[in-house]
């Protein structure tokens, strides 16, 4: 459940947007308050008699009216303001956080996790920040006002409506709150789950129907929708029983009001306070309402809070190193109880090129993930270092500038071919990205194509073929000429002839950077200074 610290974390973020929400509330409490006086002005007009009285109340009944239409419009500029705004910092925030945490975080959380978070989470956030504090702070002070008001006339009238203020706009959403989070937190897992597997199936179609398994990818989508809709339906009916909770105190609220007010020795001053008692309503209700939708906010809140709670990876306080040798002593890798990597020991120094080899689950894959600090080092015994010092103490962003790994499937953005090298570098060095095109035997290639650099790579690198794709991550470790770089089966799916520019260029760049290669290949690990064998 969300607790009270949690929930002072997010009204804390809400300190950014003080001035707009203060003056939002201002004039959705003079809004409301000038229509619940118009109401009681309202009904006095029509029980008097054509008087002076009456002209005047006319008056005053149409500057209320004019009024209520400013204080309503400015009220809702500024919320839109505020919620607009929101939506900005918050996905910000995101964004920033996940240039911070630890690569090995990300592996913790499916991509259908995050996504949920930038989208959904952030949405519902924006209804905690935009239209839940203004209303909460708007029914504090109609409940105050027009409770103050009805002292007047009578302590009773006022307890009366003080109670089923507090018992609608307090009471029953602190009552709920715990269950309302529990069937939201469900609905969202259901949907994070949905939006995961409706994007694998998406991604995954052309496996499904070359080997016939369409029905059963049907079969596995229903039976997570019907969850789903199952998940709807009980958050929905929380809020029908919720609102019909609502609506019964109201209406017994009203009964009682009306009974008491029935005392008061005028009959034109009882129907008027009776028809502005249930005019006042308006904002009540909306908090007896808003308690449903925060069963999702909160949860949501608490996701969030989470992302912002997670260990940042230490920046510009490390050591500054100059990659002159990399040192595995003595290095033992465990997942859980099977160990990986054991008792591993080797160096490589600038200008050497060193090669790991080894059937599938020796720990290749795993001691590069922990030279390049994507895991954790939790499990790990014995020591990496450079130039003497321990991973763990190098400068993290130096770290990241001055190193590189080239994955069997890396990743391409749907974007031009000279961003996804240059990772959209603004003021990209033509020469560099020339030489990077010609060293991973793709200028012809790009040349041929309709806009040359500049053409898009679709999604997932649906337009170009794997090997393309491949040769493309190789020319974007080229362009930025890594001091550590590394090559995890980065030419499995590249032509012979585009391996032998591939492995050229690397021979001939090996004097300035330490480079090691990762893979299966004889002719790959041709070009290498020395060759570890694992698994053997």
């Amino acid at each position: 459940m969300t607790s009270l610290r949690e929930l002072k974390q997010l009204l804390a973020i809400a300190q950014e947007f003080k001035r707009p929400l203060l003056r939002a509330t201002l004039f959705g409490s003079l809004g409301h308050l000038t229509l619940v006086v118009f109401t009681y002005f309202i009904s006095l007009f029509f029980l008097t008699k054509i008087t002076t009285i009456a002209a005047i109340l006319f008056i005053v009944i149409f500057a209320l009216a004019v009024l209520k239409g400013l204080f309503s419009y400015t009220e809702q500029l500024l919320n839109h303001y505020v919620a607009f705004k929101v939506l900005h910092v918050l996905r910000v925030k995101v964004l920033e956080k996940f240039k911070r945490i630890s690569v090995d975080s990300f592996t913790k959380n499916t991509s259908g996790d995050y996504m949920t978070m930038i989208t959904t989470d952030i949405e519902l956030l924006e209804v905690f920040y935009a239209h839940t504090i203004t209303p909460f702070m708007i029914y504090i002070v109609q409940s105050l006002v027009v409770s103050i008001f009805l002292l007047f006339f009578s302590v009773k009238l006022a307890l009366v409506a003080l109670i089923v203020y507090i018992v609608i706009g307090l009471v029953y959403p602190l009552s709920f709150r715990n269950v309302g989070q529990d069937v939201g937190e469900n609905y969202r897992r259901k949907l994070t789950q949905v939006n995961n597997n409706s994007s694998e199936e998406a991604y995954g179609i052309f496996e499904t129907l070359q080997y016939g398994k369409i029905d059963e990818a049907k079969r596995n989508i229903d039976l997570e929708t019907e969850e789903l809709t199952r998940s709807s339906y009980l958050k929905n009916k929380f809020l029908v029983d919720l609102n019909t909770l609502n609506v019964v105190t109201y209406n017994i609220g009203v009964l009682a009001f009306i009974y008491v007010a029935s005392s008061l020795d005028s009959q034109f001053v009882t129907v008027s306070l009776v028809a502005m008692f249930i005019v006042s309503f308006i904002p009540i209700l909306y908090m007896g309402n808003l308690a449903s939708t925060l069963s999702q906010t909160m949860a949501s809140g608490k996701r969030f809070l989470e992302l912002m709670n997670t260990p940042e990876e230490a920046e510009n306080s490390g050591v500054v190193v100059d990659f002159n040798e990399l040192k595995v002593d003595n290095l033992t890798y465990r997942y859980a109880d099977n160990t990986v990597v054991d008792n591993l020991s080797f160096e490589v120094k600038k200008g050497e090129i060193i090669g790991l080899s080894g059937p599938s689950g020796c720990g290749k894959s795993t001691i590069a993930k922990l030279i390049m600090k994507f895991i954790s080092d939790e499990n790990m015994e014995g020591n990496i270092t450079i130039d003497g010092v321990e991973l763990r103490d190098i400068d993290n962003r130096y770290f990241r500038e001055n190193s590189s790994i080239i994955l069997q499937d890396s990743y391409l953005f749907n974007a031009k071919i000279k961003d996804n090298i240059t990772f959209f570098e603004k003021d990209l060095d033509k020469e560099e990205l020339d030489a990077s095109l010609r060293k991973t035997n793709l200028r012809t290639f790009v040349d041929n194509l309709k806009r040359r650099e500049n053409e898009i790579v679709g999604e997932r690198s649906s337009n170009i073929s794997s090997g393309q794709k491949q040769r493309l991550s190789v020319a974007r470790s080229f362009y930025n000429d890594s001091k550590l770089l590394i090559l995890d089966e980065a030419t499995a799916n590249i032509d012979i002839f585009s391996e032998i520019e591939v492995l050229k260029a690397l021979e001939e760049s090996k004097k300035d950077k330490i480079t090691i290669i990762i893979s299966h290949n004889k002719s790959t690990l041709s070009i290498c200074d020395k060759i570890i064998r694992l698994g053997e």
